[in-house]
């Protein structure tokens, strides 16, 4: 329905995305599958198998994510132990900064955890993510504040989506469903 010219020029801006991405997140992020020109494709392959000796994940970097309003990225495809960031051309580049923004903040957390500044198990990330319940009880029983938990950036205070449930076993999930259809007897 785009035609050859609309189909172009999506795919030039979902690259332009991508790369956009990657040079915004180099430095914080190890950047794979660079070409000899030193760009991506349309799609950012962030390794963060350098920081395993943190303890911190890939999952809890995509649970962190959810702190920060988004929906993770893939996570371990092509290559265990990263997170492809595929944006489309339809991103507008004021969320691709705010995304951006939140990949710095959450490597600028792991440094913390690196540097001995956080706990290598009580921490944002391994918490991750944080529900206005949990913040908003009388206890909490957790080394580093609520608001570092909450509003990990300042543009939250005015604009946070806060989940429903906290971090979720997913590989037990995965191995145990559970049918929540009604009883055979109600048919």
């Amino acid at each position: 329905m785009m035609g050859s010219k609309g189909l172009r020029k999506a795919t030039e801006i979902a690259i332009l995305n991508a790369n956009y991405i990657a040079a915004r997140l180099e430095g914080a992020f190890k950047i794979l599958y660079k070409g000899e020109s030193g760009l991506v494709a349309h799609e950012c392959i962030l390794d963060v198998r350098v920081i395993k000796d943190t303890g911190v994940t890939e999952e809890d970097i995509a649970k962190r994510l959810i702190d920060y309003g988004f929906h993770s990225p893939t996570m371990s495809w092509p290559v265990a132990g990263t997170m492809m960031i595929e944006p489309t051309e339809s991103e507008p580049k004021r969320e691709i900064d705010r995304f951006c923004d939140a990949m710095i903040s959450i490597r600028k957390e792991i440094a913390d955890i690196e540097s001995g500044c956080l706990d290598v198990v009580d921490n944002m990330l391994k918490n991750a993510p944080h529900t206005a319940e949990e913040v908003s009880k009388d206890e909490w029983g957790h080394s580093y504040s609520r608001t570092r938990a909450a509003y990990p950036i300042s543009t939250l205070k005015s604009n946070k989506f806060w989940p429903p449930v906290g971090r979720v076993d997913n590989t037990y999930g995965d191995r145990n469903l559970i049918c929540s259809c009604p009883s055979m007897d109600d048919f």
